[in-house]
């Protein structure tokens, strides 16, 4: 997998959005973390900011399950960017093993860079 990193002018910024959490069936946490430290093996630095006034280039919203609370409501104020959703076991449509939770969260990155 390859991702035209070379052409970013700056750090490239995606808004991290939690559910509350109250059913996980994953690990949102780690999810991130590990994203994180996907993308940095990549050779891409990319900044993971919770802090909802911050401009971003994209929003993650991770819910722990696939009733996905968060949805609706964050789809609504962060509308102009573009939205991967992780739903327990699912990114966007499509069901995923937790173990390929980040591989396809990096592939849904590199698509929108």
């Amino acid at each position: 997998m390859t991702c035209p990193f070379g052409l970013l002018e700056s750090m490239f910024t995606i808004g991290v959005r939690y559910c509350g959490g109250c059913n996980p069936q994953i690990d949102r946490s780690r999810i991130v973390i590990d994203l994180r430290e996907g993308l940095k093996k990549m050779g891409l630095e990319v900044e993971l900011t919770t802090e909802k006034e911050r401009a971003v280039d994209m929003v993650l919203i991770v819910n722990g399950c696939k009733h996905a609370c968060l949805e609706a409501k964050q789809v609504e104020s962060d509308c102009g960017y573009p939205v991967i959703s992780v739903r327990g076991e699912m990114v966007d449509d499509q069901y995923v093993e937790e173990g390929d939770i980040i591989k396809i969260l990096i592939q849904r990155i590199c698509s929108f860079i």
